[in-house]
């Protein structure tokens, strides 16, 4: 029992060392080089949602630029292959993101969620057409 009991203080012990030097190690972000959110500090849920929308926008608009950019730096055959994957994106982002904001239906949140849905898959939207672009480049 009391060897148990011994294992157990030591294996506690150990993990929480671990921890701490996990935690002491992390590079530490000085509040005023931390990116804060364009619709942080907003009060009311018409504030956060049209926030929301406003920043998806900027996206949405960011998206369309990379994506002329791409199609400019691709062979005919290769640009209509996009177009076609394109579109079955923007029908699976939509689709996605209605299911996500699905969970708040008909509450106050869901163009919140809506948005902010719409906002992350388009930046990962972004990133992809740019590897691509990159890899058409080379």
């Amino acid at each position: 029992m009391k060897t148990t009991i011994r294992f157990f203080l030591i294996l506690f012990a150990a993990v929480s060392l671990l921890a701490a030097t996990a935690i002491s190690q992390r590079p530490r972000v000085k509040p005023e080089q931390q990116k804060k959110h364009p619709c942080a500090g907003l009060t009311t849920q018409s504030e956060m949602n049209r926030c929301a929308q406003d920043e998806y926008k900027k996206v949405d608009a960011e998206l369309n630029r990379v994506y002329q950019q791409v199609m400019s730096k691709l062979e005919p055959d290769h640009r209509e292959r996009l177009k076609i994957a394109q579109r079955a994106w923007i029908t699976f982002r939509d689709a996605h993101c209605d299911c996500e904001a699905f969970t708040f239906n008909g509450g106050s949140m869901q163009p919140l969620a809506y948005y902010s849905c719409l906002s992350a898959t388009s930046k990962e939207r972004i990133t992809q057409l740019r590897q691509l672009m990159d890899a058409a480049g080379k």
